[in-house]
């Protein structure tokens, strides 16, 4: 599948971190009943899935040894070693809520604080509030106080979620600092969704052969949306490159005109 897909070329239509930066997602998924996972990195033009276990080294597969940029994620612990990467607010807020609205028995006024504040620092950034400006600062600094406050609070949950975010600190707000980093990672979500659906209607796949295809498949046919590409016409020009002996053709960086 890598071969049918260029690398587009440096464009100063898109900043840095657009350009160099990737949502990371993954999901469970069955082959012949055993479980495994669904990978998907996502980039602005891109989308490569991937079925495999669970390892750190399946992210390795994905993203390779020398990227650099920035990766969006969750809090799988297979994401933290890499050097740029904003975590997904919208993950952290759920906890929060659900915290907020007792479904742990206790621990709702750090939910609901929690929430309050993460939902106020979004909306500040989105309107070109930086991290130097007083209310952005004081933001952060109660969030990262109310964490201090509860990490040893006598609920598990509440205890987990404030280490979780003061452990991942840098990440949760890295967004502050360039407002080109979203501040969830619902572009891998979005991509795993249908995934999802299929696993849900036919379980899974059944061998290896067949989770390589059906991962190969759904790279193609979300790269052709991404790059407004008809997917039928580049599946079929690769039979017709396959029929004749040829190299698979790339997959075009935008749709002709």
């Amino acid at each position: 599948f890598f071969l049918m897909i260029r690398r587009p070329p440096r464009s100063t239509l898109f900043p840095y971190t657009t350009l160099f930066r990737s949502h990371v997602d993954e999901t469970p998924w069955y082959q012949n009943g055993d479980l495994r996972w669904m990978w998907v990195l996502v980039t602005a033009t891109t989308t490569v899935f991937h079925i495999g276990s669970r390892r750190k080294e399946e992210l390795t597969t994905l993203i390779g040894e020398a990227f650099l940029g920035w990766l969006v994620t969750d809090g799988y612990l297979a994401y933290r070693d890499h050097p740029r990467r904003q975590r997904c607010l919208a993950h952290l807020i759920r906890k929060g809520l659900a915290l907020a609205e007792g479904y742990y028995g206790a621990g709702s006024g750090f939910g609901r604080d929690l929430v309050r504040d993460l939902r106020r620092l979004i909306e500040r950034v989105h309107d070109g509030e930086g991290g130097d400006t007083r209310a952005v600062k004081r933001l952060m600094a109660r969030i990262k106080w109310n964490c201090q406050c509860n990490r040893d609070e006598f609920e598990k949950k509440v205890r987990e979620l404030a280490g979780e975010i003061l452990n991942d600190w840098d990440a949760v707000v890295a967004f502050v600092w360039d407002p080109n980093l979203p501040p969830t990672n619902n572009e891998a979500e979005r991509a795993l969704r249908h995934a999802v659906i299929a696993r849900r209607i036919s379980f899974g796949t059944r061998t290896d052969e067949g989770s390589r295809f059906y991962a190969a498949a759904l790279s193609v046919i979300d790269t052709c949306r991404r790059r407004g590409v008809e997917t039928w016409g580049y599946v079929g020009s690769l039979i017709a490159a396959a029929r004749a002996s040829l190299p698979p053709p790339a997959i075009p960086t935008r749709a002709v005109a």
